[in-house]
């Protein structure tokens, strides 16, 4: 038995090129066999086997395979799932490989062979309708194949090989997308937090996957393997490059998880169009007739079109999507974010980046590195070539006021004291070629920015920073009430015709913005206060529509505001309010007393809202360091006195400031007739009031800013201080540990609304709700999770109901 070998020893053996394509094609098809499903009755062919040519040693293995009982065609195989051992046993030059893919995609198509399709719901409700119970995580081979049964089949991505429904296709695209062969469920507590999972398994009892128990104990007895490993690294034989921090291995998850079926044919289409015939031919040649590019994808599944979609570079997916939300033909409302849902757990690479999609396109993250300031400094090496003397000289001038001796620390204190705004708006636009640069090395889609504000938020997503959630929400009802401010205390008492029409060309678009501005905070309050966040299947998550159209938790404000309005008995006379049809600028401003009125009136009728101890967590009572705040369905009643009197007390100032003023009647002034003389005062007086009611509401954290993480810092006795703030620096400061931790609300690091004034226990502990805008992405996604019946048999079988509690993915070695 001869020595296991090093990586230099290896390569010194094997040092040509072909050799190692050779070998790094025949390990793809290796890898997808090892991860496939398998029926008790599949059988390793003839002409599989025959594709295979063993060398010396694989030969002598198969005759130790034969006297170990393993059949012929099982053992010669078995040296193509175990080629790489103390010696090679197939020799990759001399076998048939692109035959055996060819026999192998065969097998998918007809479903020999199975892989599940993880992406979107199509698993996930399926599962739904099977009888298994909340403990069974893995199940039997049997119903593994009852499940797929009739599902397409799943796509992944092993270097250039690509597999789906239509077989095995060949990209030039290298790749790892590894199998998904688990599916998550949410059990019946919906007060539970984890995403379990169902794992699918093969049939062990089929012959390969039986005789693959029986070689490893022959293999073990061969001795060591050599450094094959070591090989791989030096050639970078990798599936892909996952040293690679913008690569999008993970590109698929988003493409099955976050578009809908019709953002899917868009964007096939457009890549059958925009690939000089890549992808077009690829489609002709499994059967698709050449066309117009929507017609040809018009009938095309979920499965069908991301297997041909993973055909073109990521850099042509990356361009169609960036394209398509630039031009509104895919739906990414301003706040929003598409992330993986199903496959939401997968990253991908040594960074472990997951995909997200925003009003500037695709990206990668990572959770577990800071990217962003790294992308950045690397991002101003590349817009200027600092090996050059004029390009130095050039960055050293533009950071003249950098007071430190050389460039590069220059650099380093300019990149470390600027926000990354700052920095990008900065160092992008000082010059044309700089934009260029920065273009090319992120895959900016340059000919849909059409600003330089567009150009500045398009790369610092790119890169990796926040852009949205730094936006203050009000920035331009302040802009134009600075400006009306500054029209009227310009214009006389009685203005010129010339004046009024100055003044009204402004008003139209201020009382817009303010009527809007009082409409989102008035329902966003309602919701917050009155909505039983707990028992949701998605606690704590604000849902608003876009334009006119309401979203769900708007919706749902709205009816609770019409049954205070027709519990209180209004008159109908002329100062009564109807929250029938549109909110306008009184309705609104009345609103918040009506408010106000029906959270005093919960006081009187706690015991109404007292949570049913069914809808209690399960660890209340079974530990002491932990503590439950939500005892009722109406969280104002949980909140400290004090609050809520803060609370009642605000909400109704901000209703009689801007009723007593008479805002309304001021719009309707400038809105309608142009009627003379204008009363300049009253609209005067308006402003003001506007000022002080807008400021009540922003103050309270009534108005739907957003808050995000700027710093944290922990001692040594890991105490935490987390401080989050707006767009405008107004700051809260938190600390953790908490008792408070396992109530379901939202963490620290996400972007959030932070209710100011709603505190449920000292010193800053508030109500706070992640949010999400309407769209096709979140209608596809609407009522997930969807919860288990409830049985008496298998509560509690899998937790105590720790919201820190997380699943461990197990993988099976056997062929599957």
């Amino acid at each position: 038995m001869p020595e296991p070998m090093t990586a230099d020893e290896l390569a010194e053996m094997y040092p040509d090129d072909d050799f190692r394509d050779s070998l790094a094609d025949l390990l793809d098809v290796q890898l997808l066999l090892v991860e496939c499903k398998l029926r008790q009755d599949y059988r390793i062919s003839k002409e599989m086997y025959e594709t295979l040519h063993l060398t010396e040693a694989g030969e002598r293995m198969v005759q130790a395979f034969l006297r170990k009982g393993i059949k012929y065609p099982e053992a010669r195989f078995m040296c193509l799932l175990r080629i790489l051992g103390n010696e090679l046993l197939v020799d990759p030059i001399q076998s048939d490989t692109q035959q055996l893919i060819k026999i192998v995609s065969e097998q998918i198509r007809d479903t020999t062979i199975r892989f599940p399709y993880t992406y979107g719901r199509l698993l996930y409700d399926r599962l739904l309708t099977f009888p298994f119970g909340e403990s069974r995580t893995v199940l039997s081979s049997k119903e593994t194949f009852e499940v797929l049964e009739g599902t397409p089949q799943g796509v992944f991505q092993v270097g250039r090989l690509v597999t789906g429904p239509y077989g095995l296709l060949q990209t030039p695209h290298r790749r790892s997308i590894p199998l998904i062969e688990e599916v998550p469920f949410h059990c019946s507590d919906i007060k539970c937090t984890t995403a379990h999972s169902r794992t699918f398994v093969t049939d062990y009892t089929a012959p390969i996957n039986e005789a693959r128990d029986i070689a490893e104990k022959v293999l073990r007895k061969e001795g060591q393997n050599s450094d094959w490993n070591g090989y791989i690294r030096r050639f970078n034989m990798y599936a892909s490059m996952p040293w690679n921090d913008l690569k999008g291995d993970s590109l698929a998850y988003l493409l099955g998880d976050a578009l809908t079926l019709e953002e899917m044919k868009v964007l096939a289409a457009w890549l059958l169009d925009k690939t000089k015939n890549e992808v077009r031919q690829i489609a002709t040649s499994v059967g698709i007739r050449s066309g117009p590019a929507a017609i040809m994808v018009s009938t095309l599944g979920p499965a069908e079109l991301l297997q041909l979609m993973l055909m073109a570079s990521d850099q042509a997916i990356a361009n169609g999507l960036d394209c398509l939300v630039a031009d509104g033909t895919i739906l990414v409302p301003l706040g929003q974010v598409r992330r993986p849902v199903i496959t939401g757990r997968e990253r991908s690479g040594w960074y472990e980046l997951q995909p997200e999609l925003g009003r500037f396109g695709i990206r990668q993250t990572s959770p577990e590195f800071s990217l962003a300031p790294q992308r950045l400094r690397r991002l101003v090496g590349q817009m200027y070539l600092l090996q050059k003397d004029s390009e130095r000289d050039e960055l050293d001038w533009q950071l003249r006021g950098e007071d430190a001796p050389t460039l590069d620390a220059k650099i380093e204190n300019y990149l470390q004291k600027s926000s990354p705004r700052e920095a990008v708006s900065s160092l992008l636009l000082a010059r044309k070629s700089n934009f260029i640069v920065a273009a090319s090395k992120l895959g900016l889609a340059e000919e849909v920015l059409l600003s330089d504000e567009d150009r500045v938020n398009a790369v610092l997503w790119k890169l990796g920073f926040p852009v949205e959630d730094l936006l203050d929400p009000h920035r331009d009802f302040w802009a134009l009430h600075e400006k009306m401010g500054q029209v009227t205390r310009q214009s006389p008492i009685n203005p010129s015709a010339t004046d009024a029409e100055n003044i009204r060309r402004y008003a139209a678009s201020f009382f817009v913005k303010l009527e809007d501005l009082l409409r989102d905070s008035l329902l966003y309050t309602t919701w917050a206060l009155t909505h039983d966040h707990f028992a949701n299947t998605r606690p704590f998550v604000y849902r608003s529509g876009v334009g006119e159209k309401l979203g769900p938790s708007e919706s749902e404000a709205l009816n609770r505001l019409r049954s205070a309005e027709a519990e209180s008995g209004g008159d109908g006379g002329e100062h009564s309010v109807s929250f029938d049809g549109k909110l306008t600028l009184y309705t609104a401003s009345r609103g918040f007393q009506v408010l106000a009125d029906l959270l005093s009136s919960f006081d009187a009728r706690a015991e109404q809202y007292i949570r049913p101890t069914t809808d209690l967590p399960r660890w209340l009572g079974q530990q002491d360091l932990q503590e439950f705040v939500f005892a009722h369905t109406i969280p104002f009643l949980d909140l400290l006195p004090e609050s809520r009197e803060a609370i009642v007390r605000q909400l109704r100032n901000v209703g009689r400031i801007l009723v007593s003023a008479e805002v309304s009647d001021a719009r309707n002034d400038w809105f309608h007739a142009r009627r003379s003389p204008v009363d300049i005062e009253r609209l005067r007086r308006s402003l003001e009031a506007v000022r002080d009611a807008v400021l009540l509401i922003q103050d309270g954290g009534y108005s739907r800013q957003v808050y995000r993480r700027v710093r944290n810092e922990t001692d040594e006795a890991n105490r935490a201080t987390y401080v989050l703030a707006d767009a405008t620096g107004q700051e809260i400061v938190f600390f953790r540990p908490s008792r408070y931790a396992w109530n379901n609300l939202p963490s620290l690091y996400a972007s959030q609304h932070v209710m100011l004034s709603a505190r449920f226990a000292e010193p800053t502990e508030v109500l706070r709700f992640k949010f999400e805008v309407e769209s096709p992405y979140t209608d596809m996604w609407q009522d997930y999770p969807v919860r288990l019946p409830s049985t008496a048999t298998t509560a509690g079988l899998f937790h105590a109901n720790l919201p820190t509690q997380r699943h461990e993915n197990s993988h099976s070695q056997h062929l599957k």
